[in-house]
Order: structure tokens, then C-alpha cells, then sequence
């Protein structure tokens, strides 16, 4: 997914440009959990790279760019988690499982990333803050067009406001990120994912099978 702002760069090569930075991302994603946004320096980020502080700035010009751009790692993998499931599936009820499914799959995966999401988002500058959210508003009207579909193929969910029931199917599966601290010590990943899926899949009242 491509970058909603440019972000400068010495290095012309862009396939180099993308991998350092996907590099750098990783690495801010530790240092930032150890750390905080704050307390975290460029130099930390730049030691857990493998690269010098010097070369870092070749990439990135300050660390409120780092943050943005780890933030909108995390918003495109939900998108192109969701891209997968609509290739896969034509069916209007199978999209809409198969996108909750995602969700919750990616939201397991990259958990570290979700808490630092939303831990630090505040410390975004307005305008890259303003992005991110216009980002996540993005993933938001991609889910009320999968309603959308639904409503039209088999019948209105139990939620009429379907911006509401898009905010609970990409929000409520956060809880796997947000609460793991006590659920990984008393469930398996298995249970919680099909506990998640039925809560919201009964809240919305769309059956949990196809065909």
C-alpha cells in the first residue's frame, strides 16, 4: 500500500528505499513497545536496525516520520488481508465471514504493532494523525460496502446503522491485542478467535455458515 504522504528520502533506489524501511519499521515496532514513543531515541531505533544513526536519516527525517510509518504498516496489512478474502470469495456472506476472519487473524499476528497503535497515536503530528484515521476510515467503508452486499443478497443484520456495525466488526476483535496480557493465560488462540467470531457475528445476527 502506498504512502497517503511522501516521506523524504536521500536514496533514490525505491526498491531500497521500501526495504530499509520496512527494516526500520520492525525495528521501531520493539523499541517503541520496550521504550515508548517518547523515551525512544533514533539512535535506539537506528541499533536495533543494523544501521547507523547516520544511515537511518538517509530513509527517515525525524521519528514522528518512523511512528507514521509504522502506523500505516499496520492499517495496510488489514487492507490487503481484506483484498485476499474478496479474490477468494464472491459470495456476499462468505466475504463478510471471511473478513472478520481476517481482521482477527491479523489483529492476533501483529498484536505488538495494534497496542503500540493505539498507545501512541496521540504522539502522531495533527496531519500524519489526521491520515492514519482517514486510513482507518478507509478499512471502515470497505466493511459497509461488504454489509452493503450482504443486506442485499440475504437480508438487513440486527444492527441497522451500518457504519455502527462496521466499527464493531473492526474494533471489537482488538481485544485480542488489547486484553492478551489475561486472555493468553486462561484460553487457547483457537477458542478465542471462535468466541470473538460468534459474539460478533450474533451481535450483528449474521450466521456463522454459508450456503
Amino acid at each position: 500500500m502506498g504512502l497517503k504522504r511522501s516521506i523524504d528520502s536521500q536514496v533514490r533506489n525505491h526498491d531500497l528505499v521500501s526495504q530499509r524501511r520496512d527494516d526500520i519499521v520492525q525495528a521501531a515496532i520493539r523499541v517503541f513497545r520496550a521504550n515508548g514513543f517518547h523515551e525512544a531515541t533514533t539512535r535506539m531505533i537506528a541499533r536495533e536496525a543494523n544501521v547507523t544513526q547516520s544511515n537511518l536519516y538517509n530513509y527517515v527525517r525525524t521519528k514522528g516520520d518512523i511512528l507514521y510509518l509504522v502506523c500505516e504498516h499496520l492499517v495496510g496489512l488489514y487492507e490487503e488481508g481484506l483484498a485476499k478474502v474478496l479474490e477468494q470469495h464472491a459470495d456476499p456472506h462468505a466475504r463478510l465471514i471471511g473478513g472478520l476472519r481476517a481482521i482477527l487473524a491479523i489483529m492476533l499476528q501483529h498484536k505488538d504493532e495494534l497496542v503500540l497503535l493505539y498507545n501512541e497515536t496521540h504522539a502522531l503530528a495533527k496531519d500524519d494523525r489526521r491520515q492514519i484515521l482517514k486510513s482507518v476510515s478507509r478499512l471502515n467503508g470497505a466493511f459497509q460496502r461488504l454489509i452493503a452486499e450482504y443486506e442485499a443478497a440475504v437480508g438487513p443484520l440486527a444492527v441497522s446503522n451500518r457504519r455502527v456495525a462496521a466499527n464493531l466488526m473492526t474494533f471489537v476483535p482488538a481485544i485480542v491485542a488489547l486484553r492478551w496480557w489475561d486472555l493468553s493465560t486462561h484460553a487457547r488462540w483457537d477458542e478465542i478467535e471462535d468466541q470473538i467470531f460468534a459474539f460478533v457475528l450474533n451481535g450483528i445476527g449474521v450466521s456463522p455458515k454459508t450456503g
